[in-house]
Order: structure tokens, then sequence, then C-alpha cells
């Protein structure tokens, strides 16, 4: 994806801070492929900056927004980090999406609005 592209994407989503990959449409709906940038990671217990990667999570398939009557979903590319000074493990992109939720949190606001 072109650089001006795929940065026009991540602002009509309201991604900052997401890379964005591939977009694919279907009958469902429009899929986009996004991954979290490792810029800036930090841990969330002790904001500790001294991190390495612990493995990977499956990609997850999350709805987004509405756009034209047709559903945006993200499937959503995490990686596990772990703090080498407090030992704790966590992923990143938990800002986007509560756990076990197949919903964003800007869908949710959506929905309720």
């Amino acid at each position: 994806m072109a650089k001006s592209q795929e940065n026009g994407t991540t602002i009509l989503l309201g991604l900052k801070g997401y890379e964005v990959g591939a977009v694919k449409e279907d009958s469902k709906g429009v899929t986009v492929e996004v991954r979290v940038s490792g810029e800036g990671a930090c841990c969330p217990y002790c904001s500790g900056k001294r991190l390495y990667r612990h493995g990977a999570c499956l990609p997850r398939k999350v709805l987004h927004s509405w756009s034209n009557g047709k559903k945006v979903y993200l499937e959503l590319y995490r990686q596990r980090w772990r703090c080498r000074d407090c030992g704790h493990s966590f992923y990143d992109g938990a800002k986007l999406v509560r756990p076990y939720s197949r919903i964003t949190k800007q869908a949710e606001q959506e929905a309720l609005w």
C-alpha cells in the first residue's frame, strides 16, 4: 500500500499509532489488516522501557465501524511483550479493544450514540 494511502486510511479510521496493511472487501463488509507499531512501547504495570518480544497472538477480527451501510472490521495482529523490570507479560493493542471483546471501543461508542 502506498504511504499516502496508508496515512489516509489511518486518519479515516482513527488509528493513530497503528500500521495499516491490506484492505479487502467481501459480502460481509470491509476488512482492514492492522498492526500495532512498536515505537515507544512501555510496560502498563511499571512503565518500564526494557521489553522483549514474548510471542505473537493469533490475528483477531473485530468490528470497528460502519461505512456506507457496510461493516468495517479490523484484523488485528498483536505482539506479546514481557517486561525485564517487573516480569509481567502483556500484549499491545489493549487501548483499542477490551479483553475478550469482538468490538472496538470506537464501535461501542458509535452503537450507543
